[in-house]
């Protein structure tokens, strides 16, 4: 009986999570999706140099990002393979000091004339893409910038 209680507890107990972020938390996958972010694409053989592991690791960890739509192998040339992101997906945060790798910068709007244009920067934006955006009853404290730096 202990062993039945126990497999109900481990099965109420399992908590399911984002296949993506979950995916993108393992340090290989989520090296080798930041360094195709980087890139317009790479060869097996420069991703094996970039991320360190072995070949067979690679293609493991590579062939799971490109069963999530993350990543695909776009083009063979003989023996070469080339990879590039299909779908660009925020890192989720690893518990790293800094909060992501695709961090540009952040805008401190302590200071009220910066938050008073912030808000119309972003209402405006809001309007452009048919966003709606209620920025009337918060008080607004930091913008983070996220992308892909060029």
């Amino acid at each position: 009986m202990p062993n039945s209680t126990y497999q109900r507890w481990s099965k109420m107990a399992r908590i399911h999570a984002d296949p993506v972020s979950t995916s993108l938390m393992h340090p290989t996958r989520r090296a080798l999706y930041v360094a195709l972010l980087q890139a317009d694409e790479y060869t097996t053989v420069q991703l094996q140099e970039i991320v360190g592991v072995d070949r067979y690791n690679l293609y493991h960890h590579l062939k799971k990002l490109e069963s999530l739509g993350l990543v695909m192998n776009h083009r063979d040339q003989g023996r070469t393979r080339w990879w590039c992101v299909i779908d660009r997906v925020p890192l989720p945060n690893d518990g790293s000091a800094t909060s992501s790798e695709n961090s540009l910068g952040s805008i401190d709007l302590s200071n009220p004339r910066v938050q008073a244009a912030a808000r119309t920067m972003l209402r405006d934006l809001a309007d452009l893409s048919g966003t709606t955006l209620n920025l009337e009853s918060v008080t607004l404290q930091s913008l983070e910038i996220t992308g892909r730096k060029n």
